[in-house]
């Protein structure tokens, strides 16, 4: 089954372990949109939500306790919701299925649901 199809299946339940346990995902495509969606600028983002910069702005040093859990995860009566849904980055619209490394050991209930639909199916 390719991944379109198990996105087909796929409710996310909004646990919020994705965003907990993996956490904000650096993906450079986002950057600008994500500083765009929250009127900041590019280096206030990464300043803010990744880590620092270094050498005259040349390269950035990710500081993981900006990272994880996601600092745009937010309780929504009782559910668990992303602040930038509209712009988040690449690896979270990838996330359970169509990325690098799958599920990344989080226990992802809504991925479950569709392996266990694709079990009965076979």
């Amino acid at each position: 089954m390719n991944g379109d199809e198990r996105w087909e299946l796929f409710k996310c339940h909004q646990c919020g372990k994705c965003c907990t346990e993996i956490g904000l995902p650096y993906d450079p495509d986002s950057i600008f949109t994500i500083a765009n969606h929250l009127g900041m600028t590019t280096d206030q983002v990464i300043n803010k939500y990744y880590g620092h910069w270094v050498e005259d702005g040349k390269f950035w040093i990710s500081d993981e306790h900006k990272r994880t859990p996601c600092q745009f995860l937010e309780s929504v009566g009782g559910k668990m919701a992303c602040s930038i849904y509209s712009v988040r980055p690449r690896g979270c619209k990838a996330y359970p299925f169509n990325t690098d490394g799958g599920r990344q050991g989080v226990d992802c209930p809504g991925a479950k649901t569709v392996y266990e639909k694709l079990d009965q199916d076979e």
